[in-house]
């Protein structure tokens, strides 16, 4: 009974001594000495004995070799840190867990065993000045460790936390492919934690590394604690280093003092799926494949990408962070890499981008650029205005014999105005008779326009003649015509405020989403060549269809003018206006300038953020565009049978809606049902066009096909010889043309359907065009001087558009992260991309083509409509 209670005594002694600490102990309470020792005390859970054991012992050596250790055969013990705080927890059921503390130095590899009877607590120390050129690295790596008995890391500083588990698991709902025994992050720096109150920093830093398991069996691992001495990036230099899905890295970039816009640009040899970031300089660090969307921007990639930097959103720096993804649904879909390792070679490199200066040179560059054609347009008019002049004491009236007898010769010469044609209505009224002067009316309206005096039957005998002129479908009042040919500009305006309203109400909540969430992909820039400019993020494609407006208002200038000219001169002699040249009808040309003008607008709402869904906007006036120009060129020689506005703005609107369902819905259905409309479509306008509006489809159409079908095999000669062979040729060519384009739309299905649907516009424009002027030639008639130059100019200005237009810069048919594999840099004055290019030339062969059709006849401004065919 003594020696039992002599043996009790010096244990609860012990026990006493460990729990109080001794006053050697310098290290407050409830902390890890500065220096730990691998001497620590092992108490029983069950017994409450407790055994000193230095750091040579039988037992230490077993825990460092992960053996079982027991006391008494009972319960294994918990390792105190030599204050009396036990890491281990003793449930009285398992056995508790020793902690073993360890003590490492940067750049050295402890590689050491666990299993889930202890863990380990290793300590670095560094001092905090080290801190401010580089950044502490830490390395774990443990081959035999598994899903079910993961090794778990944590990473403890000053301030911040840290942790991760081998191997390393991938986002919920994502495949695995690959698993990954090492796990390597780059430590945040402690001095950019923002904290509540701004505390001072210990110069001397303590860096934990706490490895634990729950595996019974014994697994090996690897911990590494090292400086990364390059972790600051400086302007123009290259950053070359290797990325996987558990290996991310960061760098940090402060801005030099004059520099206030940087281009980031990630350069990769593989296209594995990886992520870009952008994040302020501030802790933590969102480095993993979960969280690094939560920085400020971020963006997929596989070969390149590209983020633009301002100072004023990053004043005290940034840092870069690319993260290499487990899978690569977020880069391609469906696509994925298999038996590759995901190990990713990245270069990044950090640009200025262009200073203020340069800014608004290239800005003021692409205005004067369009000041040019106001310039020259300037020019020419005064020269024309001198030329009247001149002409003014000569003039006389187009009744005058000796004009008619020259009116060729006149034409020859190049009178394009007919403001230079002036006269005295008092000329030769002797010898012609006198037409009254037809009193205005403005009350006339679009239900006046058919009102002609002659009955239907009349308007069979003028409009299926064999042989048609002007004056043959020039027979409604002028008045009526220019009122008709008013409404496609009330139109055009009323369909332009209604469209664009909503249009610019969703890009820019396009926008203020891109700005809110950070994510990039949502809109497809050339990053590389996007200069940002307040909440605008690519203003230089926006600015750029500035040539659009600009040209679509000297256009409308040009057709006043011109218009104007025209007023003045049948104020001298009305007979102009009713028995001479092509009957002059503006609203039509008024409507294509404003077309040209909403074109630039909507062009800029769509490159605020271009993507698949708001393409329609970039396309939908080009289609006004086209079809207003094909009306145009029918309406010259066939003023009274034109389409009108409402008919032309509900077709323009079926074709827009036809646009959403194929962006929507882009089918093999959907793209059999529409090249079923579009050969439907071409063969009912060829009959009204063939017929001259005098074909109809309604219940007597079979038995009139029937009549027509007996009547011509009752003469076979007949069959192949068509009443109109002029237009039968046109229209042969234009549903050959569309037929083909209807073939291969269902044939191949191509995914950009505006794209498509415009091509078929242009492709029947550019037919039409071509066709009137081989039959203007053919039927004797001549081109002037300038319709020649703006042919020229227009077909040089759209070959060199349409080669910088193939220079794809960016195309959202792909993903966003391959989209980006075709940014490139700027190519003129350090702003402009070859899209930019696209703008500022297409915009002028529009223009171009405008002015084109705007004079193309003027060698038959006095020319009888009589002697001016129709075809």
């Amino acid at each position: 009974m003594v020696t039992s209670f002599a043996a009790f005594v010096v244990v609860v002694c012990v026990v006493s001594c460990g729990v109080t600490g001794s006053t050697d102990n310098r290290d407050a309470p409830g902390t890890l000495p500065h220096h730990p020792r691998h001497t620590s005390h092992i108490s029983s859970g069950i017994q409450g004995h407790v055994i000193s054991s230095p750091k040579g012992s039988q037992f230490m050596r077993n825990a460092e070799l992960g053996r079982n250790v027991t006391y008494n055969g009972v319960s294994r013990g918990s390792i105190h840190n030599g204050t009396g705080v036990a890491y281990g927890v003793d449930t009285g059921h398992r056995e508790a867990i020793h902690s073993v503390v360890l003590e490492g130095k940067f750049g050295e590899h402890i590689t050491k065993k666990i299993n889930e009877t202890f863990e380990y607590l290793i300590e670095f120390t560094y001092n905090v000045t080290e801190l401010e050129s580089q950044a502490v690295r830490v390395t774990v790596s443990s081959l035999r460790s598994s899903n079910t008995y993961p090794l778990l890391v944590v990473v403890r500083q000053q301030r911040g936390v840290l942790s991760w588990q081998l191997p390393l698991e991938p986002p919920p709902n994502t495949r695995v492919l690959e698993k990954y025994y090492t796990v390597s992050h780059t430590l945040c720096p402690v001095k950019n934690y923002k904290v509540t109150y701004q505390g001072n920093l210990d110069m001397t830093q303590r860096l934990f590394v706490d490895i634990s398991t729950s595996s019974p069996t014994n697994l090996n691992f690897t911990v590494t604690a090292e400086f990364l001495t390059r972790f600051h990036i400086d302007l123009h230099a290259d950053m070359v280093f290797d990325v996987t899905p558990s290996q991310p890295m960061f760098y940090e970039f402060k801005f030099p003092e004059n520099v206030d816009m940087v281009l980031v640009k990630v350069i990769a040899e593989d296209d594995f799926c990886a992520m870009v970031a952008i994040q302020n300089i501030t802790c933590p660090v969102f480095d993993s494949e979960e969280n690094v969307q939560y920085g400020n921007y971020y963006q997929t990639m596989t070969y390149q990408a590209g983020i633009t930097v301002r100072k004023v959103d990053y004043p005290e720096g940034l840092y870069v962070v690319v993260v290499v993804l487990s899978t690569d649904e977020a880069c391609s879909g469906s696509f994925q890499h298999v038996y590759r390792t995901r190990k990713k070679t990245i270069t990044l490199t950090i640009e200025e981008k262009i200073t203020k200066v340069e800014y608004l040179g290239a800005i003021f560059a692409g205005l004067g650029y369009c000041a040019l054609f106001y310039a020259v347009a300037m020019i020419l008019g005064c020269i024309s205005c001198i030329r009247e002049k001149r002409k003014q004491p000569r003039a006389r009236s187009l009744m005058d014999d000796s004009i008619l007898a020259t009116s060729d010769e006149s034409g020859a010469h190049g009178s394009s105005s007919y403001g230079a044609v002036a006269g005295n209505a008092e000329t030769n009224k002797e010898e012609q008779p006198h037409l009254p002067r037809i009193p205005s009316d403005s009350s006339l309206d679009e239900d006046d326009i058919d009102m002609l005096t002659d009955a239907e039957s009349e308007k069979d005998v003028f409009r299926t003649k064999t042989f048609l002129y002007v004056s043959d479908l020039a027979r409604k009042d002028m008045r009526v015509l220019t009122k008709k040919s008013q409404l496609y500009i009330w139109g055009l305006l009323t369909v332009g405020i209604f469209y664009a309203v909503p249009v610019i109400q969703l890009v820019i909540t396009y926008q203020k989403v891109l700005d809110e969430t950070g994510n990039q992909d949502l809109c497809f820039y050339n990053f590389w060549c996007a200069h940002p400019l307040g909440p605008l993020t690519d203003f230089n494609h926006i600015f750029s269809n500035i040539s659009y407006i600009l040209f679509g208002i000297l256009f409308i200038t040009m057709c006043a003018r011109r218009n104007h000219q025209h007023k003045l001169a049948t104020k001298v002699d009305y007979k102009i206006d009713k028995y001479y040249g092509i009957p002059q009808h503006f609203g039509l040309f008024y409507a294509m300038g404003g077309s040209l003008i909403m074109e630039g607008f909507m062009s800029a709402c769509y490159h605020i953020c271009p993507n698949n869904s708001n393409y329609q906007f970039d396309t939908s006036f080009m289609y006004v565009i086209s079809v207003l120009s094909m009306l145009k060129i029918y309406q010259t020689r066939h003023p009274d049978i034109n389409a009108s506005a409402s008919a032309t703005y509900a077709a323009l609107a079926a074709a827009v809606l036809l646009g959403v369902i194929g962006v929507l819905s882009g089918t093999l259905l959907f793209w059999i049902i529409f090249g079923f409309i579009h050969v439907i479509s071409c063969l009912m306008l060829s009959c009204q066009i063939y017929y001259m509006g005098r074909w109809k489809l309604d219940v007597g159409v079979l038995k009139r096909f029937k009549t027509w079908f007996l009547s011509e095999i009752s003469d076979c000669r007949q069959i192949c010889q068509p009443m109109y062979c002029d237009r039968m040729v046109l229209l042969t060519l234009g549903n050959a043309a569309n037929w083909g384009l209807a073939i291969y739309g269902m044939v191949s299905t191509p995914r950009d359907f505006a794209s498509y649907l415009l091509i078929i516009f242009l492709t029947n424009l550019l037919l039409y065009i071509a066709f009137y002027i081989i039959m203007k030639l053919r039927h004797g008639e001549r081109l002037l001087l300038q319709p020649v130059v703006y042919m020229v100019l227009c077909a040089a200005g759209w070959g060199t558009a349409v080669y910088f237009y193939t220079q794809h810069t960016t195309t959202w048919e792909l993903t966003p992260a391959h989209s980006r594999q075709y940014n490139k840099e700027c190519v003129l004055l350090h702003f402009y991309d070859t899209h930019d290019i696209w703008h500022f030339l297409s915009a002028g062969a529009m223009f171009f083509g405008f002015m084109l059709l705007l004079t193309l006849d003027d060698d038959l401004s006095h020319t009888p409509r009589e002697k001016i065919p129709v075809f």
